[in-house]
């Protein structure tokens, strides 16, 4: 993966040859993000412009790579992507400094009720499919399944494990390292709810990082170490991680998309402001694409594709600029696409 950037995209077209446009750092913390965008690019066009967005690390491989596809025909276009986390995002998003918040959780209450407060509309747009993966060092031969129930033991805010004895008899009484994100980040927010058991509150002696870049250093240069990342930062670095079953399930794309990787699949988001999306073309070009063959972008970057008829209920709801979250407040256990099915018939 290439650094982050922030892509202003000027002419490209010499001898014929497309060229992409020059990139500055990006405004973002340290970290790494897809490159290449081998997607298909978008259909060219007059676009003048600007996109911003920002948001989830997460979702922000997808994000970078469909901003370069779409930039390639669109040279006009400023892309300005960069990933401060799903909570920062919001922030901004809620600021009206955003056009797009990658969130790698659904949208919050107090978020929807600080947008209702200063008027911004929103449209909820699911992108792909995730699962959080518990990892380990290759080394370890003895903790490559793990129960949810000994997860919780062993993240919850008060627990009391300091070696992996303490998870589970017959494990040596070593003492452990526990990896993992910042609280800026939703997919810290995820695994804080769905395996310490209570959101944002984690065990004490946890070290926390801004980027997954020190968390894949930590766990595969510590044979004691244990960590969570997204799918796709495991794929990546599966030569120096070992990810853990949970329940018996290993994470894969399979087992994500039917979400027997459970509690750890989860959906990923883009959410767009409404204003920019009736008002500024590039940006409603921008979804035109990223919902079409920009789609290339997900699967490229090692996540898992919805099934189509869920993107095209995603098109549907932002055609007809549908705005609010249908996720937030969804029953347990229904999929992404039965959500979908449920809105689209009210």
């Amino acid at each position: 993966m290439k650094m982050n950037r922030i892509w202003t995209l000027g002419l490209m077209a010499v001898a014929g040859a497309a060229l992409m446009a020059g990139c500055n750092g990006g405004s973002s913390t340290e970290g790494e993000t897809a490159g290449g965008g081998s997607s298909k690019p978008a259909a060219g066009g007059n676009l003048t412009g600007s996109i911003s967005i920002d948001g989830s690390s997460t979702v922000y491989p997808i994000a970078n790579t469909m901003a370069e596809d779409f930039g390639k025909a669109n040279s006009g276009v400023k892309l300005d992507v960069t990933k401060s986390g799903t909570g920062s995002g919001f922030k901004k998003f809620i600021d009206g400094s955003l056009d797009i918040c990658c969130a790698s959780r659904t949208i919050e209450k107090e978020e929807v009720d600080q947008l209702k407060a200063k008027g911004i509309d929103y449209i909820e747009v699911p992108i792909a499919f995730d699962g959080v993966s518990i990892v380990i060092n290759p080394a370890n031969d003895f903790a490559g399944d793990l129960t949810a129930d000994e997860l919780r033991k062993a993240w919850a805010p008060d627990s009391t494990v300091q070696t992996w004895a303490d998870i589970r008899a017959g494990f040596p009484a070593e003492k452990i390292t526990f990896y993992g994100l910042t609280n800026n980040h939703g997919t810290y927010e995820y695994f804080t709810e769905k395996i310490a058991g209570k959101k944002n509150e984690i065990r004490k002696g946890y070290q926390a990082n801004q980027e997954y870049a020190p968390i894949v250093t930590a766990v595969s240069g510590d044979k004691n170490g244990i960590g969570y990342m997204g799918y796709s930062y495991y794929i990546e670095n599966k030569d120096k991680l070992k990810a853990v079953k949970v329940n018996g399930v290993e994470p894969t794309p399979e087992t994500i998309e039917n979400g027997s990787y459970a509690p750890l699949s989860r959906t990923l988001f883009m959410y767009v402001s409404k204003k920019a999306y009736d008002t500024k073309p590039e940006v409603k070009a921008f979804f035109d694409f990223a919902l079409g063959d920009g789609l290339g972008a997900v699967e490229e970057n090692e996540y898992i594709k919805m099934p189509q008829e869920a993107y095209d209920l995603v098109k549907a709801r932002l055609s007809e600029g549908k705005t609010g979250t249908i996720f937030m407040d969804a029953a347990g256990g229904k999929s992404t696409l039965d959500i979908l099915k449920e809105a689209a018939a009210k």
